[in-house]
């Protein structure tokens, strides 16, 4: 006969494994938003390392960019704006430099925009027509993005600490495995949940599904071709991201004409003297904007 000890350790460890797969099983249930494709087995990785590695993949690198924003309605393009871009972590936090070129009341103007711990990020505009600097604190991410259907909240850099993990399932975006981690925003914004699409093999971003309070649809998908994707050093990015805002009717295409990854980039341009100066990014050394997407400068 068993001593008791025996019997119980037996029975604490039944209760562990059960807890266990109680925990996997509420971290890896099938997507809250019903996607879930039953041929198509998941990978055994959780769901958060899943969401963990793509949002690595996706938001945390240093950048140079040139970028085109096209916005259209009804298949017309209403809206149209070149920028070039400047992002930097700085102590753990994103600062972007927008510069906007091409023609319209955008031309010459350059926004800092520096990621804060509590979300309230500042933003400093400098407008050529004025000469001066104007500082905004970005606390309504829904706001539209100077002037376009963008918001700040599209563009903002993505942390796990602002979601609770609802569930993982697995489908299929083309012709490949995907899995779908469904997050709920802990944070005020404009949506209660999100859908992220993320490819199994390389943990590539391929689509976002944003939804309403209780909504079964979602009001904004965001679509990156597996055809558009380009490798860097630890990272898979897209060179063309789709928002298709359902409720405005607008769709907003963003293209990296050019982009460096983690280049080294000095941390004084990160400041608000130096929406001041003159001196154009693409006037950096090495710098050379004509160089495409993908390609080796």
């Amino acid at each position: 006969m068993p001593s008791r000890v025996a019997v119980l350790c037996s029975i604490l460890v039944a209760v562990a494994v059960a807890s266990a797969g109680l925990v996997r099983a509420a971290e890896d249930a099938p997507a809250a938003s019903g996607h879930y494709n039953e041929d198509a087995m998941p990978p055994l990785v959780s769901a958060r390392q899943v969401i963990e590695r793509a949002f690595e993949n996706f938001y945390h690198y240093d950048m140079h960019a040139n970028l085109e924003f096209v916005v259209s309605r009804q298949g017309r393009v209403v809206l149209d704006y070149e920028t070039e871009l400047l992002r930097k972590f700085i102590d753990g936090r994103a600062h972007d430099l927008f510069y906007f070129e091409g023609d319209g009341d955008m031309r010459g103007r350059r926004v800092l925009r520096i990621q804060q711990i509590d979300r309230a990020d500042d933003a400093f505009v400098f407008l050529p027509q004025l000469r001066r600097i104007r500082r905004t604190v970005v606390a309504q991410r829904a706001d539209k993005m100077l002037g376009m259907d963008l918001t700040f909240e599209d563009l903002e850099i993505q942390r796990l600490e602002n979601f609770e993990i609802l569930g993982r399932a697995a489908s299929r975006v083309g012709d490949e495995m995907a899995h779908i981690v469904t997050l709920k925003r802990l944070v005020p914004g404009s949506y209660d949940r999100v859908d992220f699409f993320i490819a199994a093999d390389d943990y590539a971003m391929l689509e976002v599904r944003f939804y309403r309070r209780d909504a079964l649809e979602p009001y904004k998908i965001t679509h990156m071709e597996r055809s558009s994707m380009q490798p860097y050093p630890h990272h898979v990015l897209p060179s063309q991201i789709d928002f298709i805002d359902r409720e405005a009717g607008t769709e907003t295409r963003v293209v990296y004409r050019r982009r460096d990854v983690d280049p080294e980039l000095p941390s004084s341009r990160f400041s608000t003297s130096s929406l001041e100066k003159r001196l154009h990014i693409s006037w950096m050394k090495g710098w050379n904007k004509n160089v495409e997407v993908g390609a080796q400068p």
